[in-house]
């Protein structure tokens, strides 16, 4: 067995969890963690964990003790403020800013993930001004507020469920009127006194002096500034995979196997940064299980750990159920009401040929696709459905480095026949 440590780069919860399986299978194991203390997204976490297994209630920030506890009992050695890269060359970990480089038997990523920004127009310089990520501990801190909460998702009707008995007002605007809530988090929002959800409608632009003060929006109606107090970003998590040269998903999570194995030999990923599917604590410290005895397998065997092989040539990245509100019609009440259309999006991609250059991370972003296509529709009207279509794939060809983009838009209620209207259109450069 190696005598170089298992180097484990992230203290949230899958590090963690990785850490201590390494160290009860007996491998050496040192942790990486950029930030000044251990937990990761459990700091984040502000109401109690309902749906963790075995401990119903529970505090985040009491999981995340309990963790620093567990690995200093276990005498695991825990570097923090080490923002780390990994050699693509070789089983090397650099820390450019400690001037460390550490030689590893095996390289755990469990980076994790961060708060995805909006990308609009002073959303950074208003960050912690009016601009926030986080209800924080304290929902009542907003009393009396305008609050603004952009996102379709858990986390932005968590935003206004928590503000609601305290908030003068709540707007929840999200660009279509498909939320990917769950049922139950939906429920415990909608109907609730104050509360208005605004579906088809988009922020371009946060405006203000100080502090932000207004929101640009574009809806059905076109372009109106929306007054607020404060404004939560809900808008869904984004993987921190920057310096890592791995294949990754179309939307930049680290591309994995049943054993928890990246694209490159030896190195494995847990958590978040992997699974957007599921990104929960019960899967992060599951994974570092994998993980763990995966790689005392294969170095107790004294032989290279044997990577799953991967697809070649080009993959198909498909987007369906897009859905926006349009003018669209040779009649002349057409011209004035607007329907909704339905996308389905095709992208052609090569994974394989971007895994040593992480360009597949920077290929196909969701909410931009959604963004390009919403901006269109809102711009004018259109005669037939086959102009959109046209028009659709075309900037998608122009806007994202795709080989191919197919579109298909459905159009429901064609007037003389009371059905609905499909079609495809398909370009390559």
């Amino acid at each position: 067995m190696s005598n170089a440590p298992v180097v484990v780069l992230g203290a949230g919860p899958a590090g963690a969890s990785t850490a201590l399986w390494c160290a009860d299978l007996g491998l050496p194991v040192v942790v990486l963690e950029g930030a000044e203390r251990l937990g990761g997204q459990l700091h984040a976490i502000h109401p109690p964990l309902e749906n963790l297994p075995g401990l119903p209630g529970a505090r985040a920030e009491d999981v995340a003790q309990s963790l620093v506890r567990q690995l200093a009992a276990a005498r695991i050695e825990v570097r923090y403020g080490h923002r780390a890269w990994l050699d693509p060359s070789a089983l090397r970990v650099h820390c450019a800013e400690q001037g460390l480089s550490l030689d590893a038997s095996a390289v755990v990523v469990a980076t994790g993930v961060r708060h995805r920004a909006l990308g609009v127009p002073n959303e950074q310089g208003f960050l912690g001004k009016g601009v926030e990520y986080n209800v924080g501990p304290d929902p009542a801190r907003w009393r009396g507020m305008r609050i603004l909460v952009i996102g379709g998702g858990d986390d932005a009707f968590e935003h206004a469920r928590l503000t609601a008995p305290h908030a003068r007002q709540i707007t929840l605007v999200h660009r279509s009127d498909r939320y990917s809530a769950r049922a139950a988090q939906q429920a415990a929002v909608r109907g609730l006194p104050g509360v208005t959800l605004r579906p088809f409608t988009v922020v371009e632009a946060f405006e203000g002096n100080d502090r932000a003060e207004r929101a640009r929006l574009r809806g059905p109606k076109g372009v109106e500034a929306l007054d607020f107090d404060v404004a939560f970003v809900c808008i869904g998590p984004a993987p921190n995979t920057e310096g890592l040269p791995l294949a990754l998903d179309a939307q930049g999570y680290v591309v994995v196997d049943r054993l928890q194995r990246t694209s490159r030999e030896g190195v494995w990923a847990v958590g978040d940064v992997c699974c957007r599917e599921a990104p929960t604590l019960s899967t992060a410290l599951g994974h570092g299980a994998v993980a763990a005895k995966a790689i005392c397998a294969g170095l107790a065997c004294g032989i290279p750990i044997a990577q799953p092989p991967r697809a070649t040539g080009p993959d198909l990245l498909r987007i369906e159920g897009l859905t926006f509100p349009a003018r669209i019609g040779v009649y002349p009440s057409e011209r004035r009401r607007t329907q909704t259309l339905t996308f389905t999006i095709e992208f052609e991609v090569n994974a394989a040929a971007a895994a040593p250059t992480d360009a597949l991370g920077r290929t196909i972003d969701y909410a931009e696709v959604a963004a390009t296509i919403g901006a269109i529709l809102a711009e004018r009207h259109f005669n037939l459905i086959e102009t959109v279509a046209q028009t659709v794939v075309d900037a998608l060809l122009t806007r994202f480095p795709t080989r191919r983009a197919r579109v298909r838009v459905q159009k429901p209620g064609v007037p003389q026949a009371g059905s609905s209207a499909s079609l495809e259109v398909e370009r390559a450069r």
